[in-house]
């Protein structure tokens, strides 16, 4: 039998990221292998706060990598944004959801790129597409642009482009990996301007079906601050081809993939994760005039020393899984100065590792969340929770927090404005989405011993009981806490921590999950530009108290 949809739904994980998942499939019914197991795995020693303080930065993997642009002027931002980008506005961004698959998708050999690279595309049309002909491939940069939010800087031109399978899952890890040919590539010029870009794949009519990120890196230290994006995470929520690490097609729901592969489109949650973490960012941060530097996480697990070159380091939305390496080397920068800002929640929550594919380096992730499933069991390599005792690093070690709520909305005041930070003593956060993810601080030998509160906030998570055997609807809610938090270490490092999921889409009004009202979001904003402004001064928690 073959089973062939498209199927959205609305599902919730161990990983605590309850979410909407889609599964767009094309899979012939067999009979998977067993997942094999294997005995227990000794417990590690708990890491305390004391003895993080201790951790120096890992090694560099390979050579720390140079770039290929041309360097830039120290009034780069302001140059780039005087140059003419697409036809497009704020409002136009909004409302581009690409959650489902329409017509062509694609991906590319490369996530994480600079210039002078050569970056092959891998395109196709999928089942149920219309025949239409001259589809175009496009490259933009996002920024700010006067508004339009992105500008063009190469185009394929009219393409007719063909459909290919998608491989039905055979192995243990049921990983999804599509083996595509390539349908063009373009080289990366010398002259792009290093940030975020997006490969396009758009209709003869300019409507954009699908897209993938990609990330030109510049010369190290250009900027103060090193915007860090999460790809891995927008890999484990990618459920192109009926799986995901969290779910797998309709007929097999627990059959998830153990290992997520970056050789497929981006849709579902990982696209969603990408507008709401990354484009929605950048946009916000070159229209403030905010220079950052770019990299993917996996350019940071590779190269931990590339963060004793920044001042401060962003982390946006949802940096849910990490390796070993980052989580460290995140540690190591807080020992060293440099300053931390978390612009999200739910962060290093699952320790993961990567592998190459075909296609390249780095470009399958291993996520099996199981410790007596998982075939790789030392304690730095093994994918479970970071705060397994199997690995005994709890997230609050970095961010303070722990995650306390998934699928909740609420309402967040003012508890106590710090002394650097110009906002109302009345200042609310309210409107959140409903898919809202939230921190709050802990207490303990594995969190740091000075938080302070800038927000705090009951949410709710509700559900509506529609059974028919009862008459009236049962509404059953459970409250949580959200929390924002401030503090310092010993090296004077700062560490800003928003404990919200949607606080960077929120800060744009591109977002297409975006909900707040201009009140929250105008103090979003002022909040997020002064915490950047300060962080721009290497150890800046000497100067806060």
């Amino acid at each position: 039998m073959v089973w062939i949809g498209v199927f959205a739904i609305a599902v919730g994980g161990t990983s605590l990221s309850a979410q909407r998942v889609l599964t767009y499939y094309e899979e012939r019914e067999v009979q998977l292998p067993s997942i094999p197991t294997h005995g227990d795995i000794p417990f590690q020693p708990k890491l305390t706060y004391s003895n993080s303080l201790k951790i120096t930065f890992p090694k560099d993997v390979k050579p720390l990598p140079k770039s290929g642009c041309y360097p830039v002027t120290s009034a780069w931002l302001k140059r780039e944004n005087a140059l003419p980008g697409v036809a497009m506005k704020a409002k136009d961004w909004h409302d581009l959801h690409l959650f489902l698959p329409s017509g062509s998708v694609l991906w590319t050999s490369q996530m994480t790129a600079t210039c002078g690279d050569t970056i092959k595309i891998h395109a196709s049309m999928i089942r149920g597409a219309t025949n239409q002909k001259g589809q175009q491939i496009k490259v933009w940069r996002v920024g700010y642009y006067g508004g339009s939010e992105a500008r063009e800087v190469w185009s394929s031109g009219p393409l007719n482009l063909k459909r290919y399978n998608i491989p039905g899952v055979r192995s243990v890890t049921r990983m999804v990996e599509t083996k595509w040919p390539v349908t063009t590539n373009f080289t990366i010029g010398k002259d792009w301007t290093p940030g975020l870009y997006l490969v396009t794949s758009e209709t003869s009519a300019g409507k954009i079906e699908n897209m993938s990120p990609l990330i030109i890196k510049g010369k190290i230290g250009t900027s103060k601050l090193l915007l860090i994006h999460s790809t891995m995470t927008w890999a484990a929520y990618n459920s192109f081809g009926g799986r995901s690490a969290y779910m797998g097609p309709v007929v097999t729901l627990r059959e998830r993939s153990r290992v997520v592969s970056m050789d497929r489109p981006l849709i579902g949650s990982g696209m969603n994760h990408l507008d709401r973490d990354a484009i929605s960012l950048v946009q916000f941060l070159e229209e403030k005039g905010i220079a950052v530097d770019q990299i993917a996480d996996t350019d940071l697990n590779n190269n931990p020393s590339i963060l004793s070159h920044y001042s401060g380091v962003i982390f946006s939305g949802h940096p849910e899984y990490m390796t070993n390496n980052i989580f460290k080397s995140i540690i190591a920068a807080r020992n060293n100065g440099i300053n931390l800002a978390f612009l999200g929640s739910n962060t290093a929550y699952w320790q993961v590792r990567l592998s190459s594919s075909p296609a390249g380096a780095d470009r399958r992730i291993a996520i099996y969340k199981d410790p007596l499933t998982d075939p790789i069991t030392s304690p730095d390599k093994i994918s479970i929770q970071f705060d397994n005792p199997r690995i005994n690093m709890f997230p609050s070690l970095i961010t303070g927090e722990s995650t306390a709520g998934v699928h909740v909305r609420g309402t967040m005041s003012v508890v106590s404005v710090p002394k650097w930070l110009k906002i109302p003593a009345t200042a609310t956060l309210s409107g959140w989405p409903s898919n809202t993810e939230i921190d709050s601080q802990v207490s303990g030998n594995a969190a740091p011993p000075n938080e302070h509160l800038i927000f705090s906030g009951k949410f709710y998570r509700t559900r509506v009981s529609k059974s028919p055997l009862i008459k009236k609807p049962i509404i059953s809610s459970r409250n949580y806490e959200g929390q924002t938090i401030w503090y310092t270490t010993p090296s004077g490092s700062a560490v800003f921590v928003a404990g919200v999921n949607y606080w960077a889409c929120e800060l744009s009004y591109s977002c297409y999950e975006g909900t707040v009202n201009s009140e929250t979001k105008k103090i979003l904003q002022s909040v997020t530009t002064q915490v950047l402004t300060l962080w721009q001064t290497k150890a800046i928690g000497n100067r806060l108290h």
